[in-house]
């Protein structure tokens, strides 16, 4: 595993334009050079946290495909890197590894199902 320092979000540009709820859901994720599944560490309508050990840069760009509970939709969207925390190798884990991500085309209709979604439900960890 490579080491790559963390890239927190830096400057207004880098953060998040709507807020998070804490949700642990699978998502398939496919890069130019590979396909994994993570968890979900957090979710809106503009993005997500991906929580996994492998590497990413910011301004990578990424495919994730999901689903949350209770929706017929599959989520197939594309995402920018705008994050990234590295595994932590001291072994206390205080925090999740993994990338933040930006949905750059997620549309009306999607916007609204998640929004639907996550007011209706507490966060808490879903497997799916």
């Amino acid at each position: 595993m490579s080491s790559v320092s963390a890239q927190q979000p830096s400057s207004a540009s880098d953060r998040r334009d709507t807020s998070r709820q804490g949700f642990d859901i699978q998502v398939g994720v496919a890069t130019d050079h590979r396909l994994f599944v993570g968890l979900t560490a957090n979710i809106s309508t503009g993005g997500l946290f991906i929580a996994t050990e492998e590497p990413f840069k910011k301004g990578d760009s990424v495919e994730v495909r999901f689903s949350i509970p209770g929706a017929d939709h599959v989520f197939h969207k594309n995402a920018t890197v705008c994050w990234t925390r590295p595994f932590d190798a001291d072994g206390h884990g205080r925090t999740k590894a993994g990338a933040g991500v930006k949905f750059t085309d997620l549309t009306d209709e999607e916007s609204r199902i998640l929004n639907a979604f996550l007011k209706v439900h507490d966060p808490i960890f879903y497997d799916v």
